[in-house]
């Protein structure tokens, strides 16, 4: 009898499972390399860079930016419209021809005198005496108009008066400030009195010199009483002149 064949799984191994296989069995030995050697190793096998690249794509800018200006300016030349040559023009004149001369015209004739006849004569009537009496002409006077009297001559105006003492005027007080620094000096005052002699106004028509001074003057002449302006015997309104003397005993 015949043995019966026994059938066998059979494993199928892929093309990388071999190479790998192949690769374990190979005996594979590794040395040490200095790291300095290996930087020079990968810097030798680096590629250098391309500058000529970058100066290529300079050139290819300076190159486009100097095309652009040259066409902006033929641009700009062939833009600008061409000046027209001037020409200029000489017109010969001439003289003016002489006028022709005008003569005057003839004088008219004279005219001719007219004969002037004369006058018929005048006739002279007689006179014819009447019987009846002439009247003797009647002599008119003209009355005599008086003249209006004179006015009367206008009554003397005497000015208002007053001055310290007057009606018991107080003299001015001495400004404290003034002693202290020596000033003296005579202010002019002119004051309008009423015809109830109390004051209306003064103004002060010449200084001292010093404000002060003038002002204390001013204070003192307003509480005077005054004699009035009169007219004759009536007193009215006028003024006064009043001089005030500031002066320091030495």
């Amino acid at each position: 009898m015949s043995t019966p064949a026994i059938a066998l799984p059979v494993n199928r191994v892929s093309r990388r499972q071999r190479r790998r296989q192949l690769w374990a069995r190979v005996p594979l030995q590794w040395h040490a390399v200095p790291v300095a050697q290996s930087a020079a190793f990968v810097s030798r096998s680096a590629k250098p860079p391309r500058r000529w690249l970058f100066a290529l794509a300079v050139t290819a800018v300076v190159l486009a930016h100097v095309l652009g200006v040259w066409i902006g300016q033929r641009y700009t030349l062939v833009a600008q419209p061409k000046a027209k040559p001037k020409t200029l023009a000489v017109e010969i004149v001439h003289p003016p021809k002489p006028l022709p001369k005008i003569e005057p015209p003839p004088p008219p004739p004279p005219p001719k005198q007219q004969q002037r006849k004369a006058p018929p004569p005048i006739q002279t009537l007689a006179a014819v005496p009447s019987e009846a009496p002439i009247a003797a002409p009647v002599e008119t006077v003209a009355p005599v108009v008086a003249a209006p009297p004179a006015p009367p001559p206008p009554e003397p105006v005497k000015a208002a008066f007053g001055g310290i003492g007057y009606k018991n005027n107080p003299a001015p007080d001495y400004p404290a400030q003034a002693v202290r620094q020596g000033w003296q000096g005579t202010v002019l005052l002119r004051v309008k009195v009423l015809q109830t002699g109390a004051v209306d106004g003064i103004e002060v028509v010449k200084s001292s010199g010093k404000k002060l001074l003038d002002d204390a003057a001013v204070h003192t002449v307003e509480r005077w009483v005054f004699a009035p302006s009169t007219r004759g015997a009536t007193p009215i309104d006028g003024f006064a002149t009043v001089p005030i003397e500031f002066k320091l005993d030495t």
